[in-house]
């Protein structure tokens, strides 16, 4: 009669494993809880739903998270929130002109959120839901919106510092400058299948569309503008508007 060995583990490695699992946890439950507000939208989303998503009991979730709107809170925090956590520091930290601080924050806000679906998917459910559930408008000013107008305002304040940038009524109104990239989000949200952007194209636009209407004229009135193609275009201080003649416009 042959033997068969048993191998077990020891109790230090099942510890080992247990923690690790509990440090798991709490992602797993962020990405279910993803899952289902991004399937159902927060008014029908149940933690219920949530739990089976992620292979636990429901009492789980409330070892980590109060509230269904406190686990929505979670949610956004790990999605988008991290970077605009760390806007204020590199804005203070950046050592070249406000225009490349400008554009590095461009290419950021469409990196980490036009182009994230997951981001995008935050963003439908808050156009949907948000009238009916103003506290998740509140969090989302709170979290993302807040740091990001604080961040643009800086870089603003920069330009006008430097002479870069013209003295404009837009430092009131920082939102302003991403406008566009919220204008692709939602074209992709409704058309993105049937009439893509070319996202790269796109966003050099926008910031030409951004920069010519920051940037100080140079010397002769001229105001260079880069073009998606790295070149530049001039206009020259000879040419006036239609409104600038007193016509007006079409």
């Amino acid at each position: 009669m042959g033997t068969k060995s048993l191998t077990r583990r020891s109790p230090k490695k099942r510890s080992r494993r247990g923690r690790r699992r509990k440090e798991e946890r709490p992602q797993e439950i962020l990405a279910a809880a993803f899952e289902e507000f991004a399937a159902h939208g927060y008014a029908a989303a149940r933690l219920e739903d949530v739990a089976k998503r992620g292979g636990i009991a429901k009492g789980t979730i409330y070892l980590y998270f109060k509230h269904k709107e406190g686990l929505f809170r979670a949610v956004v925090r790990s999605l988008i929130h991290p970077v605009f956590e760390k806007l204020g520091a590199f804005v203070g930290a950046f050592s070249g002109s406000a225009e490349q601080l400008l554009g590095e924050l461009l290419s950021l806000h469409y990196a980490q959120v036009v182009r994230n679906e997951k981001a995008r998917a935050i963003l439908r459910l808050l156009i949907a839901e948000s009238g009916r559930f103003p506290q998740l408008s509140d969090i989302f000013h709170r979290e993302i919106i807040g740091p990001g107008v604080t961040a643009l305002r800086r870089v603003l304040e920069k330009g006008a510092a430097s002479d870069e940038f013209r003295k404009t009524k837009i430092r009131d109104f920082p939102q302003i400058l991403i406008a566009p990239g919220v204008l692709a989000i939602v074209w992709t949200l409704i058309l993105g299948e049937r009439h893509q952007l070319d996202l790269d194209a796109y966003m050099s636009a926008h910031k030409e569309f951004v920069l010519y209407g920051l940037r100080k004229s140079s010397v002769g009135g001229r105001l260079d503008v880069p073009t998606s193609e790295g070149r530049k275009v001039g206009c020259g201080a000879g040419v006036s508007l239609p409104h600038q003649r007193g016509q007006s416009l079409p």
